[in-house]
C-alpha cells in the first residue's frame, strides 16, 4: 500500500507540472505528450506493483494454509489454485515424478482449460519442455510455443505461452509445475518469482507431510513390534519397519545376544552384493563397528569416499548414502541398523535422522521385551523340568535308575555335550559310574576323575574352562558323608550362565535326596517334606514372578496374590477337589502373565486406551496361554489364563464364549477378579465397599457373571471367610 501511495503522489505531481506550464502551438503539444507518457508509465508501474502485492498476499495465504496441512493431494490443489489466481493463464497443472517409470503424472490442475488434462494423465519425463526443465533442473519459459521445438500440445490446446518450474528437494526432482496462456509473451518476472516461490512452499509442505506420515506409521509399527516374542521375528520386523520408515532401498540389522555375540541377523530389500559383504563377521565390518560404538545415529553421504566404507561392495550408486543407527539398551549398544540408499532421493536428511532416533529406542524396547519373555519362558521350562525330575526320582526303585534320570535332565538343562555321575562306597570304591550325551545314556563315556576328586575334597562346585569347552563338577554329598560327583562338559558356543548352575545344583541336590531315600527308608518322610518344600518353592517362584509382573503396573500391585487366595476360598466353598483347587489357585496367580508381552507404553498409559491400544491389550489372554501351553505342569491353569476375560452374555474376549461354554474355573475367577478390582484403589477412581461391590455383582449376575457363582461368592463374603483379603485390598 505504501508503494501505491507513492505512485499516486508522482501522478498528482505530473498533473501539477502540466498546470503550471502553459504554451502555445508545438511547445504546448509536446509538453502534453510528455505528460501523457509520464502518466502512462506511472500507471503501468502502479498496476505492476498492485499485481505484485496481490501475488505476495496470495503466497503468504498459501504459506499459512500449508503450515498445518498434511494431505499431499490437497496441498497440490491449493498450490495450483494460488497460481491460477496470481498469474494470468488458461490452466495450471502440477505433475509428480514417477522415477521408476520415468514419467510425469498429473496430480492437480485448475483453470478454464483444465478439462483438457484427463485424470491421471502421464507424460514421458524426457519429452517436451517438461523434459527440458527436468534435465536442466531450471525454470523454463516459452514466450511463443510455436517457436519452441521441444513443445508439444494436447488435443484442442491453444496455448501460446508456457512457464514450467521444476520441484526440487535436496537436488532430486519431485515433480513439475506447468502454467499456460493462450497469448504470446504473457509471463513477467513477477510471475516467475511467484511460481518458483509456490514450488518451494509446495516441496516443504510435502516433506512435512511425508515426515508426519512416516512418524505415524513408525509409532503404529512400534506398538505391533512390542507384542512379538521371538528374537528372529523381532529382528526381521525391525529391518522391514526401518526400510519403510526411512524409505531406504536396503536395510541390514545385526543384533547381539545377552552374552555379547552377534547372533540374530535380518535384512530388507534387494542388494545381493551388499548383502554378501555385510554377511561377513560384523567384527570385520568397520561401519558396523562404528555404529556399535556410536551413541547416536549418523549419516554418510557417499560410502565410496568415506574411510570407514571405502572398500564396501555395493550393487549400484543408488546405495551410496547410508544412515547408521545403534540399538542401545541402558546406555549399552546391543546391535546396529544400517539403511542404504534413500528411495526417490539422493541422500538421507535430518528428518530421517530424527526418525532413526525413534527407531533405535523402539527396537531396543522390543529386544528387551523379547529377552524378558525368553528368560521367563526358559525359567518356567527349567523349573517344570526340575519339578518333573523330582517326581521321577521318587518313583525310581534303585539308585542306578535315579542317576540316569538326573543325567538325562542335566544334559537337557545345560545343553551339555556329555555328562556323568560317579558314586563311591564308604571305602571309596566305585559303586556307580554312568554317563550320557545328547543321544542318551552311554557306556563308554570317559569320566574326569581328577575333577570329581577336587569337588569331593573341597565340597564345592569346580569349573574348568579352555578355548572350546567348560567342565563343571558338583559334589554329591549329604550331612552323613560325601558320595561322589555330577559333572558336565559344555561347549563354548552354549551361553552357560548362573541359571544353568542353579538348575544343575538343584539336580545334584535331587540325586542326594534320592540317595538318602534309597539308603534309609526311615528317612522317607524327610524326602517327602523336601518334595513338598520344592512344590511350595515352585509356587512361591510363580508368585514372585507374578508379583514382579504386577509391579510393572502400579495400579494392580498385589492383585494376583489376592485373587489367587480369594479364588481358593471360593473353590473350597464350592467343593472343588484338590486338583481343581490347585489349578484354580495357580491359574488365578498367572492370569495376567500374558501382560509380559504388552508394551509399558500401553500398560502404563495414564488415560483411556484408544482402539488400536485396546486391540493390543486384548491379546494378553492368548499370549499368556502360549507361554504356558508347552508346560505340562501348568496345563490345568490354561482355562483361567485364556478365558478369564470372557463374560456370561458373550461380550468378553478373546473368543466371545457365553454361559456354560466358559470353563467353570474361568467363570469363578471372573467373579473374584471383578470383586477385587472394585474393592481396591485405582488412580482413576476410589475403591468401594464390599457391600457395594456385592450389589454390583448381583446386578450383573446373568449378564456378565454366572449367577450361581455370584450367589456362592456372596455367601462367602457375608460369612467373613475372605475378610483378611478385604483388609489387605
Amino acid at each position: 500500500m505504501g508503494q501505491s501511495t507513492s505512485f499516486t503522489k508522482k501522478l498528482a505531481g505530473a498533473f501539477k507540472r502540466s498546470n503550471h506550464h502553459g504554451g502555445q502551438g508545438i511547445v504546448e503539444s509536446e509538453s502534453k505528450d510528455i505528460q501523457l507518457d509520464q502518466i502512462a508509465a506511472l500507471t503501468r508501474q502502479l498496476e505492476t506493483e498492485k499485481h505484485r502485492n496481490i501475488q505476495l498476499t496470495l503466497l503468504w495465504e498459501l504459506s499459512q494454509q500449508l503450515e498445518t496441512l498434511l494431505d499431499e493431494p490437497v496441498i497440490a490443489q491449493l498450490a495450483v489454485n494460488t497460481l491460477e489466481r496470481g498469474i494470468d493463464c488458461s490452466y495450471v497443472c502440477l505433475y509428480i515424478h514417477d522415477e521408476e517409470r520415468n514419467e510425469f503424472i498429473a496430480l492437480a490442475s485448475t483453470g478454464k482449460k483444465a478439462h483438457l488434462l484427463q485424470p491421471g494423465y502421464r507424460q514421458n519425463s524426457a519429452r517436451g519442455i517438461l523434459g527440458r526443465a527436468a534435465r536442466l533442473q531450471k525454470t523454463q519459459i516459452a514466450n511463443d510455443t510455436r517457436l519452441d521445438t521441444d513443445y508439444f500440445s494436447f488435443v484442442n490446446d491453444t496455448s501460446l505461452s508456457t512457464l514450467v518450474v521444476p520441484l526440487i528437494y535436496n537436488g532430486h526432482l519431485k515433480g513439475m509445475l506447468e502454467i499456460n496462456n493462450d497469448n504470446v509473451d504473457t509471463f513477467y518476472g513477477s510471475d516467475v518469482t511467484l511460481a518458483e516461490a509456490v514450488a518451494t512452499e509446495l516441496v516443504r509442505a510435502w516433506e512435512r507431510s511425508s515426515y508426519h506420515q512416516h512418524l505415524k506409521e513408525l509409532i503404529q509399527a512400534g506398538i505391533s513390534l512390542s507384542t512379538m516374542v521371538e528374537p528372529q521375528t523381532v529382528v526381521q520386523e525391525i529391518a522391514t519397519m526401518t526400510r519403510q520408515a526411512l524409505q531406504a532401498r536396503y536395510v541390514s540389522v545385526t543384533l547381539l545376544d545377552q552374552a555379547g555375540h552377534f547372533t540374530q541377523k535380518a535384512s530388507s530389500g534387494h542388494a545381493p552384493r551388499l548383502h554378501k559383504y555385510l554377511e561377513k563377521q560384523p567384527l570385520e565390518n568397520s561401519l558396523a563397528q562404528a555404529a556399535l560404538n556410536a551413541s547416536q545415529s549418523f549419516r554418510i553421504r557417499d560410502i565410496r569416499k568415506n574411510p570407514l566404507t571405502s572398500g564396501m561392495d555395493i550393487d549400484n550408486s543408488n546405495l551410496r548414502s547410508v544412515i547408521a543407527i545403534p540399538i542401545r539398551l541402558h546406555r549399552l549398544s546391543i546391535g546396529t541398523i544400517l539403511a542404504f540408499g534413500k528411495e526417490g532421493e539422493i541422500f538421507f536428511n535430518e528428518s530421517d535422522e530424527s526418525l532413526a532416533t525413534l527407531l533405535s529406542s523402539q527396537s531396543a524396547a522390543a529386544v528387551e521385551s523379547t529377552w524378558l519373555y525368553q528368560e521367563l519362558r526358559s525359567t518356567l521350562a527349567t523349573t517344570t523340568q526340575l519339578y518333573q525330575v523330582s517326581f521321577q526320582i521318587l518313583q525310581t526303585e534303585g539308585l542306578e535308575q535315579a542317576v540316569k534320570v538326573i543325567l538325562e535332565a542335566a544334559c537337557k538343562v545345560a545343553n551339555a555335550s556329555s555328562a556323568g555321575v560317579v558314586l563311591f562306597t564308604q571305602d571309596h570304591e566305585i559303586e556307580i559310574k554312568a554317563g550320557a550325551d545328547a543321544n542318551g545314556i552311554q557306556d563308554d563315556i570317559q569320566h574326569p576323575m581328577n575333577l570329581i576328586e577336587q569337588a569331593m575334597s573341597s565340597g564345592t562346585s569346580i569349573f574348568l574352562s579352555d578355548q572350546s569347552t567348560t567342565q563343571v563338577c558338583f559334589p554329591i554329598q549329604t550331612h552323613l558323608r560325601k558320595y561322589g560327583g555330577l559333572w558336565l562338559k559344555v561347549s563354548e558356543s552354549i551361553n552357560y550362565d548362573s541359571r544353568h548352575t542353579a538348575a544343575l545344583q538343584t539336580l545334584a541336590n535331587q540325586l542326594e535326596r534320592a540317595i538318602l531315600l534309597i539308603e534309609s527308608r526311615s528317612q522317607a518322610r524327610k524326602i517327602e517334606e523336601a518334595y513338598e518344600e520344592l512344590e511350595v518353592t515352585y509356587d512361591r517362584t510363580l508368585a514372585a514372578l507374578m508379583s514382579a509382573l504386577d509391579a510393572r503396573d502400579r495400579e494392580t500391585e498385589g492383585h494376583s496374590i489376592r485373587v489367587s487366595q480369594m479364588a481358593c476360598y471360593l473353590g473350597e466353598a464350592m467343593k472343588l477337589d484338590v486338583h481343581e483347587l490347585k489349578a484354580l489357585e495357580r491359574g488365578s496367580l498367572l492370569h495376567d502373565i500374558g501382560k509380559i508381552g504388552i508394551s509399558d507404553t500401553i500398560l502404563h498409559k495414564p488415560g483411556p486406551l484408544n482402539e488400536a491400544e485396546w486391540k493390543i491389550m486384548r491379546l494378553h489372554p492368548d499370549i499368556g496361554a502360549r507361554i504356558v501351553e508347552d508346560i505340562p505342569f501348568l496345563q490345568d491353569t490354561m482355562p483361567v489364563i485364556q478365558f478369564h476375560q470372557e463374560r456370561w452374555n458373550g461380550s468378553g474376549y478373546p473368543t466371545g464364549l457365553s454361559g456354560k461354554e466358559i470353563p467353570l474355573l474361568a467363570r469363578m475367577f471372573a467373579v473374584v477378579d471383578a470383586f477385587d478390582a472394585l474393592t481396591s484403589h485405582r488412580p482413576y477412581r476410589q475403591k468401594i465397599t464390599a457391600e457395594q461391590a456385592l450389589e454390583y455383582l448381583r446386578e450383573q449376575a446373568g449378564i456378565l457373571f454366572d449367577p450361581d457363582i455370584v450367589f456362592e461368592f456372596e455367601k462367602l463374603v457375608l460369612e467373613g471367610r475372605a475378610s483378611d483379603l478385604l483388609a489387605s485390598g
